[in-house]
């Protein structure tokens, strides 16, 4: 064991072995050295050469950031693990000349004053969903706090039972209102809410009413929600404010290309809502942030909450979403430009072409056994939970698939695919054409080498 031991190289040899960054190449050489400390002390056997080898190894795989790329063979559109919206070139662009340049974040031009970052989309949006004002933060769970937090502190507020939804990561709407400083009081049963739910609660001294959207599941069977037309009716000049989070929100009403009825930013104003806030990152396809949009008074009593600076968004999250916004202008352009619009809005044909073309380059690998089959894919990012979109994906056939999915997600190329019936699929609709090579090469390295 002594004699294993002595195999182990000094590190002043291997630092003055390599060349470059010296706290990386010590970092590195640290790690290896305590596993093959670790080898000797079991009494296993290995050369000095193995040491520089895997010193080697480490070295030229090296990548110091933990935040990598990924390709998206799930089929999942906007998968909240992976990141949610692709971002458009346009958008991409704004970000890299507002991030390499000075900007007019608070600076107006037009005076020479001091200005604010929260006029920068005020325009666009208010043409977009015919709002009266809108105020952007850092993501939507932000705008829910800073609604509440603004008027509803320690007061009472209705929201249905079967609106206390949870999300992601565990974030649940009835524990966010209670940290508002709100009193939550909930109404009506989980599968039914009825109008006079409401109407009983409102000697309770209301100051809100809150509407939340079930974007991330769907209530089937006996149930029954009060529409925000009649809850609108109900508390006409009583001052008690009605607000809905829509959550992913969308700017489009997709209806006419095959998916069921979500409801519209737009639809919700003029269903007299006086607040609603929706994400960037989910439907509409940009950065992540959150949108406010309703009633000018309403909005200048948010911008004057001292919460607000803590949930404000940096230069480039508002570069990037102004970008993504303006595509919305031009909605033929969009449907090319905005990758998530791409998608959702995909031909079956054209995926069934990208299909074929990753089909016929993976065939080319000695000993894999490929076919091409019928699957479907969903938008995610908590919409439209009940909706396939018919797709078509590789399906490969191993007796290891387990082995294999892990081998594509810990490759270079960082590819996530799924393993369904003991095979690998790999979901055309998020593929893109680009990555088409990356997958080819990755595979070629399971199977040929």
């Amino acid at each position: 064991m002594d004699n294993l031991y002595k195999k182990l190289p000094q590190m002043n040899e291997i630092l003055t072995k390599y060349e470059g960054n010296r706290n990386i190449i010590k970092e590195i050489a640290n790690n290896v050295l305590a596993d093959f400390r670790q080898m000797a002390k079991n009494g296993e056997d290995f050369e000095t050469s193995d040491v520089y080898k895997e010193i080697d190894n480490k070295l030229i795989n090296f990548n110091p950031y933990s935040l990598h790329k990924m390709i998206n063979a799930t089929g999942v559109i906007l998968h909240t693990n992976l990141g949610r919206a692709v971002l458009s070139e346009k958008s991409i662009a704004r970000i890299i000349e507002i991030a390499s340049n000075y900007s007019n974040l608070e600076y107006d031009v037009d005076t020479g004053k001091r200005g604010s970052r929260y006029t920068h989309l005020t325009d666009i949006v208010k043409k977009l969903t015919g709002a009266e004002d809108a105020l952007i933060v850092n993501n939507n769970a932000a705008a829910v706090f800073l609604v509440l937090n603004t008027f509803c502190q320690n007061s009472n507020v209705l929201i249905s039972r079967g609106e206390l939804v949870e999300i992601g990561e565990s974030f649940r709407i009835a524990e966010i209102m209670k940290q508002t400083g709100a009193n939550v009081i909930e109404v009506g049963a989980t599968n039914r809410t009825h109008l006079y739910d409401y109407e009983r609660e409102l000697d309770k001294d209301i100051s809100a009413i809150v509407k939340v959207h079930k974007s991330n599941f769907q209530m089937v069977g006996y149930n029954e929600e009060v529409d925000t037309k009649e809850l609108k009716n109900l508390i006409a000049d009583k001052g008690i404010l009605l607000y809905e989070d829509l959550g992913s929100g969308s700017l489009i009403d997709l209806t006419p290309y095959g998916y069921s009825y979500e409801k519209t930013v737009t639809d919700c104003l003029n269903d007299g809502i006086d607040l609603v806030s929706f994400s960037c990152d989910k439907l509409i396809g940009g950065s992540q942030a959150g949108i406010i949009v309703g009633k000018k008074d309403l909005i200048a009593k948010m911008k004057k909450n001292q919460l607000l600076r803590t949930l404000r968004v940096d230069k480039l999250t508002l570069a990037s979403v102004e970008a993504t916004l303006l595509e919305y202008m031009d909605f033929e352009k969009l449907k090319e430009d905005n990758p998530t619009i791409r998608m959702i809005l995909e031909e079956e044909k054209s995926v069934n072409t990208r299909c074929q073309k990753l089909f016929k380059k993976l065939q080319t690998i000695d000993g894999i056994d490929i076919e091409m089959v019928n699957s479907f894919g969903k938008v995610g990012g908590g919409s439209y939970p009940l909706d396939n979109k018919n797709t078509y994906s590789v399906k490969i056939n191993t007796d290891s698939p387990n082995e294999l999915e892990e081998y594509l997600r810990l490759s270079d190329a960082h590819i996530v695919a799924t393993v369904q019936n003991g095979s690998v699929y790999l979901n055309a609709l998020t593929i893109f054409d680009r990555q088409i090579p990356e997958i080819y090469e990755t595979l070629r390295g399971y199977y040929e080498e």
